[in-house]
């Protein structure tokens, strides 16, 4: 699976730069979701530009605000109501499992999390690290599409993170990574296979 991870990363990689580790992960058990102001708007299909094409102006800024619902008020007002019983269940879920994130929004923890969404991929990830930085994909494929579609969605300079921390104190999930970074943010990862957590943890940090 890990060769399958790195034949999935190499594409994305510059003139020169060398992949150091890859692990596929999901995000920790009560990782807060980003409010939908804060995303991109969704990228219409081929179809859907197709037809807005022949439309006129203002049927076709009618037919963009479908596509962007937070355009309106009134959905923006539905989508904070709509928040609140999951705001109640990452209260319980942080009584279980523990805190699974230090930071804001404007954090480095909180633009991971709003990159990662924004993508709008499938909920397993893929982390990398290289002599030079981290980048994460996602699986951007149609329900049809039988091979993956990897998109990257995210990347920072290797010094932005300070550390993978595998198995934190106080945790017992199976797989848990802190992905800590040095604006003191970090948010909880698990490793899709838990066993992968510590090598890549190790493979990270010995390369520093």
């Amino acid at each position: 699976m890990t060769e399958d991870r790195r034949e999935q990363a190499r594409p994305f990689l510059r003139a020169g730069e060398h992949l150091v580790a890859v692990c596929a992960y999901e995000l920790g058990p009560g990782v807060p979701t980003p409010p939908e102001d804060l995303l991109p708007p969704a990228e219409p299909s081929s179809l859907h530009r197709r037809i807005e094409a022949k439309l006129p102006r203002p049927l076709a800024q009618l037919v963009r605000n479908q596509i962007d619902p937070r355009r309106s008020r009134t959905a923006a007002a539905a989508a904070s109501v709509d928040r609140l019983p999951d705001a109640v269940d990452q209260v319980g879920t942080r009584l279980m499992h523990g805190k699974s994130m230090e930071g804001g929004w404007q954090s480095a923890a909180g633009h991971f999390l709003i990159s990662r969404a924004g993508a709008r991929g499938s909920v397993t990830g893929v982390l990398a690290v290289t002599d030079r930085r981290w980048f994460g994909l996602t699986d951007v494929s149609h329900l049809w599409q039988s091979t993956p579609v990897m998109k990257e969605y995210w990347e920072v300079p290797r010094p932005a993170v300070a550390a993978v921390r595998a198995r934190p104190t106080g945790v017992l999930q199976r797989g848990r990574m802190d992905l800590e970074f040095t604006d003191g943010s970090w948010v909880a990862l698990l490793a899709s296979v838990p066993a992968q957590a510590v090598s890549f943890a190790e493979a990270a940090a010995h390369y520093r």
